[in-house]
């Protein structure tokens, strides 16, 4: 048997078919998951907001976006040209 791919042939993860079957499995679990908060009742809540349907899958996802918006800011104060090392030669 030879498992010698190719570099021209994709990877598994790379593959459209597999990469729409990952998304349509993370949408599954994710609406499971918020589901389940009609089954779970946060039982010692800090604020009125954590009571609210579907708080921890909003907020976390809220967050995502903020952590993302913020990493662009970042890079644009921290960023180096891509010639950077090879200019200080």
């Amino acid at each position: 048997m030879n498992h010698h791919k190719t570099d021209s042939e994709p990877s598994w993860f790379e593959r459209p078919a597999n990469i729409n079957r990952m998304i349509g499995a993370l949408v599954v679990v994710c609406a499971g998951l918020v589901a389940a908060d009609w089954f779970y009742e946060n039982p010692h809540p800090h604020f009125d907001l954590e009571t609210s349907f579907g708080f921890q899958a909003w907020f976390g996802f809220v967050a995502f976006i903020v952590v993302v918006f913020l990493g662009r800011l970042l890079r644009l104060l921290v960023s180096k040209p891509e010639d950077y090392y090879e200019r200080r030669r």
